[in-house]
């Protein structure tokens, strides 16, 4: 029986080595080369006892930068925006360069000293995020058996201050759509407020997404998911009136006045949208209080809670249930200002 598990396990590392190896190949052989490098290992290997050399230094083979591109990769297959892929990297660069450590030795005190550091200089919310993205990363590395256990698992969430940050009023709207002095920051103002989609998905929106005759708009959303949202007759009057007077062509609803008038970018949006505050008188300018006022008045309207889903494109009807709360809060400071009169 002790014979039989030592074959079981060597038979295992072979067939780890043959996985690493060919997942790092993947990337340079066709099909049919894979399938002969396979084969060629197997039988080459059924004379060789392979042992786990734990206290070597990793191999070419798990190259770090051949490491973090096979991760991107699968987190691009899986819908990430470039921007999150971006991100992932850059938190995973600066934590291996400042441990300084072998990545397959990193154990879960290694993370909590590292998360510690960034603590000093930073609030909890981006230290948590850190955490969540190297939780990422280590939990990617054990679903591909490159490590037994993945180290971030006992590490708790980082605690922090909660901020409610609430939608803007229903003055707060009007101050705004009447502080808008170009055709493009009212088609902007009008579709935030009408449709409540993302600020990212504002940027993707192509003239080609929009049924001027339905007045609807193919969104592209998260994780690559598409959904269609509807628009007011007041929204497609400003929006043609935008693109009429905008004296440039582009593929994209808000691009940029500068050629090649390429799609905005968020910072972009934002920039107007802060404007337009500046000029309303109105504080705290946030393009997602937008999107936060909109399911707020759906849900004042009766909309049913699985419709407003569909509508946010939210993944879980947890987070659809989250607005219920500025809901509330809009309710009692409602009552109370009448009780006070």
């Amino acid at each position: 029986m002790e014979t039989t598990n030592e074959n079981r396990g060597t038979k295992d590392l072979k067939e780890q080595v043959i996985s690493l190896v060919t997942r790092t190949m993947s990337e340079v052989l066709s099909s049919d080369q894979l399938d002969m490098l396979i084969y060629t290992m197997t039988h080459v290997l059924e004379s060789y006892d392979v042992v786990e050399a734990k206290d070597l230094p990793s191999t070419d083979v798990c190259n770090f930068e051949k490491l973090i591109n096979s991760f991107l990769a699968c987190k691009k297959i899986e819908g990430c925006l470039p921007n999150t892929l971006i991100q992932y990297k850059y938190v995973i660069q600066r934590f291996v360069d400042t441990v300084n450590m072998d990545i397959f030795k990193v154990t879960t005190n290694t993370i909590r000293y590292y998360l510690g550091i960034l603590s000093v200089d930073n609030q909890n919310s981006y230290v948590d995020s850190v955490r969540r993205t190297l939780n990422t990363f280590f939990q990617w590395m054990e679903n591909e058996d490159l490590i037994t256990k993945n180290p971030c698992k006992k590490l708790k969430k980082v605690k922090m201050e909660k901020k409610m940050e609430m939608p803007y009023s229903d003055e707060e709207i009007t101050l705004m759509q009447d502080a808008c002095i170009s055709p493009k920051e009212v088609a902007l103002v009008d579709l935030l407020v009408g449709t409540g989609i993302r600020r990212e998905e504002v940027t993707k929106i192509k003239l080609t997404d929009i049924d001027f005759s339905n007045e609807s708009i193919i969104i592209h959303g998260k994780g690559a998911k598409e959904r269609i949202v509807y628009f007011s007759s007041r929204c497609k009057v400003h929006i043609k009136h935008y693109l009429q007077t905008r004296g440039y062509d582009s593929e994209y609803l808000f691009a940029s006045d500068r050629k090649p008038h390429g799609k905005l970018t968020v910072n972009s949006l934002h920039g107007y949208i802060k404007n337009i505050g500046l000029r309303a008188g109105v504080s705290n300018v946030h393009l997602h209080r937008f999107r936060k006022w909109f399911a707020t008045s759906m849900i004042n309207k009766g909309v049913k809670i699985q419709d407003l889903k569909e509508m946010m494109g939210h993944e879980s009807i947890e987070t659809t249930n989250s607005y219920y709360i500025f809901s509330n809060v809009a309710r009692i400071r409602s009552e109370c200002k009448i009780h006070a009169a």
